[in-house]
């Protein structure tokens, strides 16, 4: 643990890295981050990146020491980002990451089993498809307000 002393609020500061375990099962992996220093899920936060890069942080003032960690994870691109759970348990930290469910069903017919594999990808798209309307809806007014402005120079100029 790296400590520094906080001279303006006379308290100490110290950044760790904190210990954790892969655990692989059926469908799913787990995560478990040990953290003994905290007591309960207050100051800590998991969270996914565009990039798919698990980012799991935490702030904890004990007496006159502030701890504080930051760990970046890659994820496996099998995982299921938009069912990755989190639960904090007796110092350990359980992070929960689905795989993405593909071709479990023999029946499906091919519809299904796409769907099945882009659910994560779901709300990416939206966001993306959201993006592209705007930049088109503002490229269609830009181009009417430029055309127009043409007509009317055009409109104004006065031939000899």
């Amino acid at each position: 643990m790296h400590l520094m002393e906080n001279k303006l609020s006379g308290s100490v500061e110290g950044h760790f890295e904190p210990s954790y375990e892969w655990q692989h099962q059926q469908g799913l992996d787990l995560l478990l981050v040990h953290l003994p220093e905290f007591k309960d899920k207050e100051g800590l936060r998991v969270q996914v990146s565009n990039c798919g890069v698990l980012k799991i942080s935490g702030d904890r003032q004990v007496n006159q020491t502030r701890l504080s960690f930051l760990k970046e994870i890659q994820l496996q691109k099998d995982h299921d980002i938009d069912e990755i759970k989190a639960k904090f348990e007796k110092g350990v930290l359980k992070i929960t990451l689905p795989k993405n469910v593909t071709g479990v069903n023999t029946n499906a017919s091919f519809n299904e089993e796409y769907e099945l594999a882009t659910t994560s990808n779901k709300s990416r798209f939206r966001k993306f498809k959201k993006v592209a309307m705007s930049v088109a809806a503002i490229l269609v007014v830009v181009s009417a307000f430029s055309g127009f402005a043409y007509y009317i120079y055009r409109s104004t100029i006065v031939k000899d």
